[in-house]
Order: C-alpha cells, then sequence, then structure tokens
C-alpha cells in the first residue's frame, strides 16, 4: 500500500521539469512560404509558372513549349482563371461585356513563330496597361493531321504566361471558337497609380 505522504509521479515530475528544460535550447526557425496545390496538376502549374517567370525576364515566350500536354477540340471552350479573380468579374469578362484594347492573329502562323508573337504581345499589353485582350488562333478544324493544334497550344501558353489573369473562348461576334479572350495583369506603375488614387479619397 502506498504511503500518502510519498510524493506521487506528477509531483516528481513537476519538481524535475525545470532543471530538465533548463538544458533545452529552443531551436531557431527561419520563417518559410507555404503553398497548397489541390493536385498534381495543379503543382506542376504553379512551377511552370514560376519557371516562365524567371524565364520572361530576358525572354517572354523562352519558358513555353512548343509540346502540346493537352488537346482541345476545334469547338471547344477554353477557359481559366486565377484563384484571386471575383466570379461576378469573370463572369462578365467571358461575355465580352469588357471588349477588349488590343488584338494579334496568329491564324496561320508557323507554331514557333506563334509561340514567341502570343509571348512578346502579351508582354506589350502589359506594359501599356492594357488590361483585356484577343488573341485570334483559330479552330484549326481543317487540318486533318493534327486539328486544333495551334489552339491548344495557345491553352496551355496562356496558362503558363505570368501576366495572365483568366481567359476564356470569345463572344462569336468577337471571333467565337476561333478566338479568345485574356486579361492581363495590371503593369506596376499602374498598380502605384490605383494605390496614390486611392490615397487621396
Amino acid at each position: 500500500m502506498a504511503n500518502k505522504n510519498q510524493p506521487g509521479f506528477n509531483e516528481l515530475l513537476g519538481e524535475l521539469m525545470p532543471d530538465f528544460m533548463a538544458e533545452v535550447k529552443p531551436i531557431k526557425n527561419d520563417p518559410v512560404a507555404i503553398q497548397s496545390f489541390g493536385s498534381e496538376k495543379g503543382l506542376a502549374h504553379a512551377l511552370r509558372r514560376k519557371a516562365a517567370t524567371s524565364l520572361a525576364q530576358t525572354d517572354p515566350g523562352a519558358g513555353l513549349t512548343d509540346e502540346v500536354r493537352e488537346w482541345v477540340e476545334p469547338e471547344g471552350i477554353l477557359e481559366w482563371c486565377d484563384a484571386g479573380i471575383q466570379k461576378a468579374v469573370f463572369r462578365n469578362f467571358k461575355l465580352g461585356k469588357y471588349g477588349y484594347d488590343a488584338s494579334i492573329d496568329l491564324h496561320k502562323m508557323r507554331v514557333a513563330k506563334a509561340r514567341v508573337e502570343i509571348a512578346h504581345f502579351i508582354e506589350q499589353c502589359h506594359r501599356r496597361d492594357v488590361r483585356t485582350a484577343l488573341i485570334i488562333h483559330g479552330k484549326g478544324s481543317r487540318s486533318k493531321d493534327r486539328p486544333a493544334l495551334l489552339k491548344s497550344l495557345c491553352y496551355q501558353w496562356l496558362i503558363d504566361l505570368p501576366l495572365v489573369l483568366a481567359f476564356h473562348t470569345a463572344q462569336k461576334s468577337d471571333g467565337g471558337a476561333g478566338a479568345t479572350y485574356v486579361m492581363i495583369r495590371k503593369s506596376d506603375a499602374s498598380k502605384i497609380e490605383n494605390r496614390e488614387q486611392n490615397r487621396r479619397r
């Protein structure tokens, strides 16, 4: 039978713990940025965008590939948007309510040339504060060997280009399945101007 006056385990632990912890030094951890990805496809996309961002400093099209990762149909709808885009904004955008301030026709271009042209076009739009643009790529329905080749490549190029916020197949009046609306990030100068305007309000 245990002696009532004998200290229990919890009491002994309480007496010993301060001496034990005195010898323990906390580990210093540097802050780590953690980003979650919903799937392997999302992770691959993020890595491609990161690579394209660093390469774009010297050549906007350097991070793009001519190898099709995912084929689309000639009449298929192309759509994608960054996680930060509001649903209402994307809905109006894909309906063509924002119009477009610049356009480029890649139709009938060779793949290598189209890749360079689309990258430089997006870069120029960004520098000139063009927020919405139209890319004409055609449907590619007449090609028997590789239908919708250029359209499929435009789909992945636009996803990989870091300056692109969203895109969607155009309305029929603007080219339908043969063209795509593109939403482009604000330039640094435009962001500064907006902050200054908000500060003055």
